[in-house]
């Protein structure tokens, strides 16, 4: 059902834009920097230099060693801006975001990460927004993509702009920003005291806490925020796995959505879709396992992999995606589904930063991917016992775990 709702948002009208005559508040861009490569910030400043807007400044808080700090400070930088490093980096990405809005002076604030570039005019555009509204969840595009998989991710995202925030947000759905692509007005963001720290989706968090202020968060589709894609099957599988990690750890903040009626309903289902997404394999898993001693019969299996493959056919012809890899669903499945269930864990995390340079990539099947795999082995080899059809499919899932390189 998630599914399909994902296919029914999609749109392709487009929301009104406002006037850019308007007032122009005071800009404060704040960029978390840790672990970044020198060339990829110098090239963020670079780009920033070039804004045409009369009153703005841009902080750059960095988390880095000492060591990598000195590297970041070789990059000449603009008299408005300002590189800053954190001695005692606490609180996660939430942490330095939090010290950098408390060094500026804006009147409304600009959230970008260090592979972000943005056009000229884009704080004009911001400014007008954010004089109808509070805050305002930018759109991201990705920017020269190369390779198949790249290419996959672009159309991924162009898809996910048009149907889970254009078409939520013109349905009249909470929207809940991206932390890669936001903006919100400075005195907001401190009623509501600040992003939380220690989050690993803290993006997330801070869009259902908005909703929950009543702070509707508008959606700028006119605003563009250009940024890059994973270079390797590893770099997606981990940011995928960030992504569910981030969302386990608030779901029991997410059922407070429970109480806002249906559209805080359809918002705690958007703040988990990374646990949604496996759930059915899960669920197949389990009926396997349990097969010696639960009966199972063949028309519930064959009726819910139909509803499920069509609605996965839907999903593929609305999303207009022309690559296409099975890799993508069997990375989502392992991801997705360890990530969610470490985040409801709370289970101890380690943040790795998505490299944004071109590498090498060789042979590589995630830990993850193998242990799920043989329990969807072993789910078959005990359901072959009693149903031939559907062990068969529980080890051919098995199976397609395993081909992802």
């Amino acid at each position: 059902m998630w599914i399909l709702l994902e296919s029914f948002y999609y749109t392709r009208d487009k929301p009104p834009v406002p006037r850019t005559d308007g007032p122009r508040y005071k800009a404060s861009i704040v960029v978390a920097i840790k672990n970044e490569d020198p060339e990829v910030v110098k090239g963020l400043v670079e780009n920033l230099s070039r804004l045409d807007y009369p009153d703005y400044e841009v902080i750059l808080v960095s988390d880095d060693s000492e060591q990598d700090f000195e590297r970041l400070r070789q990059i000449e930088l603009p008299e408005k801006f300002k590189l800053v490093r954190r001695d005692v980096p606490q609180g996660r990405k939430a942490g330095a975001l939090n010290y950098g809005v408390s060094l500026s002076t804006g009147e409304i604030l600009v959230f970008l990460d260090a592979e972000a570039r943005v056009d000229p005019t884009i704080l004009t555009r911001i400014s007008a927004h954010l004089s109808q509204a509070e805050a305002m969840a930018l759109r991201l595009r990705v920017r020269d993509p190369k390779n198949k998989l790249q290419v996959l991710y672009s159309e991924i995202t162009e898809f996910s702009m048009d149907s889970l925030f254009r078409g939520r947000y013109l349905k009249g759905l909470p929207v809940f920003p991206n932390g890669s692509a936001f903006a919100i007005r400075s005195s907001t963001l401190k009623r509501i005291g600040g992003w939380r720290e220690g989050m690993v989706a803290e993006d997330l968090e801070i869009g259902m806490r908005l909703f929950l202020n009543g702070v509707k968060v508008g959606y700028a589709d006119d605003v563009v925020v250009e940024t890059l894609a994973p270079y390797t099957w590893k770099d997606l599988f981990q940011q995928m796995k960030r992504w569910a990690y981030g969302s386990g750890q608030l779901f029991p903040y997410s059922l407070s959505l429970l109480r806002r009626g249906m559209s805080g309903i359809e918002g705690a289902i958007y703040a988990n879709q990374w646990g949604i997404y496996p759930a059915y394999f899960v669920m197949l898993l389990i009926a396997g396992i349990v097969s010696p001693v639960f009966s199972s019969s063949l028309l519930s299996w064959v009726l819910s992999l139909t509803l499920f493959l069509i609605s996965s056919l839907v999903f593929s012809w609305r999303s207009r995606t022309r690559e296409y890899d099975l890799r993508i669903p069997a990375l989502m499945i392992s991801a997705f589904l360890t990530g969610y269930l470490l985040g409801l864990l709370n289970a101890k995390f380690s943040w790795k930063v998505t490299p944004k340079v071109e590498r090498e990539q060789g042979l590589w099947i995630p830990l993850e991917s193998n242990i799920i795999s043989y329990l969807f082995l072993l789910s078959g080899i005990l359901a072959l016992k009693s149903y031939l059809v559907q062990g068969t499919i529980l080890l051919a899932i098995s199976l397609i775990l395993l081909i992802i390189p």
